[in-house]
């Protein structure tokens, strides 16, 4: 994989042209070269293409942050509305299985179709599955709109992975995953609010829709920047099997209860369908840690899982075994996620290019996801006043940003851009990865545990937390055994 070769085309916009991974060690992309692009500036972000771009692309992140808690606030209301309060399974697995469907699919769309008009056609699909869940007259039409939005979502999602890989430069790329992580702190803050306000105002149904002229403009301004964008990739064929077993897989974990016996069961047998997906769509050698890039995803996709799988125990945890209040967890979110944003930018403007200096890194972000995990358990345990939780997942956040950040950019820099030798990943198999490294491991882990811990309808079991708590934090400060193969 590496940055295009941009050149003009016929409509004077960057096209990258399909060349053999030989020819890719000579290219270099053009757009570097041009001056005042090389490294972003204010200027810069508001004059020029790449800066559109990379705006038009931080506006689709807060929007995306923002629909999260909008899918939270929505679900009680529309099943009260619809009466399908006893839904809630079927309606949460509508969404996210037809994403992990055609999330492994993104990649050969963007070699066989150009990004711009993908990004069109997809945005298209999406808006249409929100129009048709606002109307919806009963559960299910609103589980076919979310079948829409989930199938759009997912292709979408690695959509925007190959624009950040083919159509930035390295140092704007480290601009927008840096700053990428401030749109999420801002999402946690507008995202509460737009839901409450406009379904208290009018109704969920406006809720759902709302926010839709904002995305479309968004998506259009990205197709613009990136009209006849290309991304290189040599998979001739559409992988339908790891698709359908990553999308079986999630589903599996997902739908299962906790209370049944055979739950273990089924989450083993759901988890290793995700991993051997996982292991079709990364990149030759991840699964056994080859050297450089197909480390660095598979360390991607262990960070996100076991960060993200606590992430989901956050809020419950909290409110359950604590007894905080929305306020009071909002506090723990959101001071976490101020941490991982100001980390995460700092590395971003002084990337850890040489292998030692990303195992540092590395060693010292695993100390933090360890003492984080530790005061959460101690916490949770009532070993210690109940506000160490808040410093807890806070200490976590500061190691997330110097763990996540290095990793996400080496997994999507080509070796080529930095005068290394070309590794064979082409551009749609880095995007594919990267999103499914990011997003598969967190979703299926997350869910797992959070039904492990409530295994009744007395919520989250203090006896249950605290141990799956220290297991995850274990996990997280194993890190570096995985990472020093990626530096």
């Amino acid at each position: 994989m590496s940055t295009p070769a941009l050149g003009p085309a016929d409509d004077d916009t960057p096209v990258a042209q399909p060349t053999p991974p030989a020819a890719e060690a000579r290219s270099a992309p053009a757009t570097e070269s041009e001056p005042g692009l090389a490294t972003p500036s204010v200027r810069a972000v508001l004059t020029t293409r790449l800066g559109h771009l990379a705006l038009a692309m931080l506006a689709v992140e807060l929007m995306a942050g923002m629909q999260t808690y909008l899918n939270q606030t929505v679900l009680p209301l529309m099943a009260t509305d619809l009466g399908a309060r006893e839904r809630y399974g079927l309606v949460t697995a509508a969404a996210m299985v037809p994403t992990f469907l055609t999330m492994p699919l993104g990649g050969v769309m963007l070699q066989r179709w150009r990004a711009d008009r993908l990004m069109t056609v997809l945005t298209t699909v999406l808006v249409a599955g929100a129009v048709v869940g606002a109307l919806a007259p009963s559960v299910g039409t609103y589980v076919l709109g979310e079948v829409l939005r989930g199938l759009a979502a997912g292709a979408l999602a690695t959509v925007s992975t190959g624009v950040l890989v083919a159509g930035l430069p390295d140092a704007w790329r480290r601009l927008f995953l840096a700053a990428s992580a401030a749109m999420w702190i801002l999402s946690s803050l507008v995202g509460p609010v737009y839901a409450s306000v406009l379904s208290s105002a009018w109704s969920w149904r406006w809720a759902l829709v709302g926010y839709v002229p904002a995305l479309v403009l968004a998506r259009l301004v990205m197709a613009r920047e990136i009209r006849g964008l290309l991304v290189r990739g040599d998979v001739n064929a559409p992988p339908w099997a790891a698709a359908l077993v990553l999308a079986g897989g999630v589903a599996v974990i997902g739908t299962v209860p906790s209370s049944v016996t055979w739950f273990w069961p089924a989450a083993a047998i759901g988890l290793g369908a995700i991993a051997w997906a996982c292991g079709q769509v990364f990149p030759s050698g991840s699964m056994r840690l080859a050297p450089g890039r197909p480390a660095a995803v598979t360390t991607l996709a262990w960070v996100c899982a076991a960060y993200f799988a606590l992430d989901f125990l956050i809020s419950p945890a909290a409110h359950d075994v604590l007894g905080l209040g929305p306020t009071a967890v909002g506090w723990a979110l959101s001071t976490n996620g101020l941490a991982w944003s100001a980390v995460a930018m700092w590395c971003g403007a002084r990337p850890a290019r040489e292998g030692r200096r990303y195992l540092r890194r590395g060693i010292v972000g695993a100390l933090a996801f360890a003492t984080g995990a530790g005061l959460l358990a101690l916490a949770l345990g009532a070993l210690v006043p109940w506000w160490f939780l808040h410093l807890g997942w806070t200490v976590a956040g500061t190691g997330m940003g110097l763990v996540h950040q290095d990793t996400m950019i080496r997994c999507v820099t080509d070796p080529i851009e930095l005068g290394g030798r070309p590794d064979g990943i082409t551009q749609s198999t880095a995007a594919t990865a990267v999103t499914v490294a990011g997003n598969a491991g967190g979703a299926a882990l997350g869910t797992l545990v959070t039904a492990a811990v409530a295994p009744t309808a007395a919520g989250v079991e203090t006896g249950i937390v605290v141990p799956v708590v220290a297991v995850l934090g274990l996990m997280l400060a194993l890190t570096p055994l995985l990472s020093r193969h990626a530096a």
